[in-house]
Parts: structure tokens; C-alpha cells; sequence
């Protein structure tokens, strides 16, 4: 409502700023109402008024101060006041069509740039974010970190599927795939909704924790783990259990290189492979 109040106000001021400029600041704001009435549904009535007023006025401009210069340099033009209402009014509804042509072309290309932001953010294998996108929402939550007063440490959780080419070896690919699948599904049952899971690459998942703490990502990562463990999946007439390695690290300080903390997860996971696999090995473990 306050946008046409501005239109009426802008009508006054065409009318004192020249016979020519009026005609064009007429049609300009009849196109603004136009477009109102697609945006502002509760005032669509008045705005669709207000547009047929002002182009209107631009036929009844046209009649009596743009036709007198023109009869100068050409033959006389004696238009009638009801042909000139009519054409004012196919005007207006000419450039509503547009307008409506127009307004859902964009649309149109604002919802195929959302899907194609959305394939490109996407693993399409799990359904879950990838690298890209994590490295995204990481900056985010180290925005909020920066901002937080107190204690806001962000927790990085690795996983990687144990014996993982193995099992593509044995069982083939589209097991494997399965088994990632499955993999995801645990992870989005398991976190909160401010978690951030990610395929991390291959059989290699990230998660990102804010505001959790070494003891909260540990309890996290626990749950993830016998949770995956505890599912069983079929090939070749056999019962098989897969298993999933962590490593866990945390940002505590501000202005780390947030890499260095997933490096350091990294390195973790190491640990918990090399110690027999199926665990999870944080600075909780590292031998003092």
C-alpha cells in the first residue's frame, strides 16, 4: 500500500514537469501498478484502478497536448475522446500481458537456478550435501563462532567405511552403493537439525557439529557407529555387517584454519583404522 501512495504522489509531480516527461512518467508508473498487482495481492483492485487511471491520463495527455504539436508538422488528426479511452485501455492491457509474460519467465529461471544450486551442493549418490556445500555452511557456523561471547567450539566428525574397496570387490558396485546409501540414512537419523552431514568423497563422510563440545561429539559419533554396525545387509545368500572407523577433532579457539582441524580428524581416523577399525579415536586416546 505505502508503493502506491508513492505512485500518487509521483502522478502530481508528472503533471508539473512538462508535457512530454509527463508522457512517459504516466506510463512508467502505470507499469509499476501493473506489476503490483501480481506482488501485492491484497491491493491488486486498487492497483489494476490505478494503472487503467494513468494510462488513462496518458490518452487524455496525448489528445489535448501531444496531438496539437503534431497537426503542425502533419495533416490534422481529430481523434475521438472515447477512441482515445479505448486505446489508453489496450495500452494498460497490453502491458499487463507483458508484464505477466515476463514476471514468470523470471520465475521461471529462478526456479532452474535453485535446482541446478541445489544438484551442484548435492552428493547424488546419498542425498546429502557434498564438499562444496560443507565448506559453505562451515563458514556459516564460523561466522557464528566469531560472533558468539561465550564458548562456541564446532566438533568435526570423519568417518570412513571399513574395508570398503573389499567390499565393492566382492559384492560389486551396486552393493557398495547400497551400503553408502544406508551409510547417509544413519547419519540423517542421528543428527540434530542444526548438524551438517557431507560425503566427504568415496567412502568418506564429514560432519560438522556446532556449538558441541569433545564428550557431545564422542556420544554423537558412538551412536552413529553401532547404529551402522547394527544393520545388516544381504549378498549372495550372506549376512554381512559393515563397520565404520571415526576421527574426531575439535575448534576450540578463534581465527584457526578450520582445515587444520579436519586434518587433524584425519589424522584421528588414521588412528582408529590402524588400531583395529570400528572404533573411534579422538585426543582422548592419544597416549599422554
Amino acid at each position: 500500500m505505502p508503493a502506491t501512495f508513492d505512485l500518487i504522489w509521483l502522478t502530481v509531480l508528472a503533471f508539473g514537469t512538462g508535457h512530454i516527461t509527463s508522457f512517459f512518467i504516466l506510463g512508467y508508473l502505470g507499469s509499476i501498478a501493473l506489476s503490483s498487482m501480481s506482488l501485492d495481492r491484497n491491493y491488486g483492485i486498487y492497483n489494476a484502478f490505478l494503472a487503467t487511471v494513468l494510462f488513462s491520463a496518458m490518452g487524455f495527455l496525448v489528445y489535448f497536448e501531444i496531438l496539437p504539436s503534431v497537426n503542425i508538422l502533419m495533416p490534422t488528426v481529430k481523434p475521438t475522446l472515447m477512441s482515445i479511452f479505448i486505446s489508453s485501455i489496450l495500452l494498460g492491457g497490453s502491458a499487463f500481458i507483458v508484464n505477466q509474460i515476463v514476471s514468470k519467465l523470471f520465475s521461471s529461471l529462478t526456479d532452474v537456478n535453485q535446482k541446478l544450486l541445489a544438484i551442484a551442493m548435492t552428493d547424488p549418490l546419498t542425498g546429502i550435501s557434498n564438499r562444496r556445500s560443507f565448506f559453505s555452511n562451515l563458514e556459516i557456523e564460523l561466522a557464528r563462532k566469531q560472533r558468539s561471547v561465550g564458548p562456541y567450539p564446532i566438533a568435526f566428525l570423519l568417518f570412513d567405511l571399513d574395508l570398503f574397496k573389499s567390499i565393492n570387490d566382492t559384492y560389486g558396485h551396486e552393493f557398495g552403493d547400497q551400503v553408502l546409501i544406508e551409510f547417509a540414512t544413519v547419519l540423517k537419523t542421528s543428527l540434530r537439525k542444526q548438524d551438517f552431514p557431507a560425503r566427504w568423497g568415496g567412502e568418506e563422510f564429514l560432519v560438522l557439529l556446532p556449538n558441541t563440545d569433545l564428550d557431545g561429539a564422542i556420544v554423537v559419533a558412538e551412536k552413529i557407529r553401532t547404529s551402522f554396525h547394527s544393520l545388516s545387509f544381504y549378498a549372495k545368500d550372506k549376512r554381512i555387517q559393515c563397520s565404520t572407523s571415526v576421527g574426531i577433532s575439535v575448534c576450540n579457539e578463534q581465527g584457526i584454519n578450520p582445515e587444520v582441524v579436519i586434518n587433524q580428524a584425519d589424522q584421528y581416523l588414521y588412528e582408529a583404522k590402524r588400531n583395529g577399525r570400528n572404533q573411534i579415536y579422538s585426543e582422548k586416546n592419544v597416549p599422554s
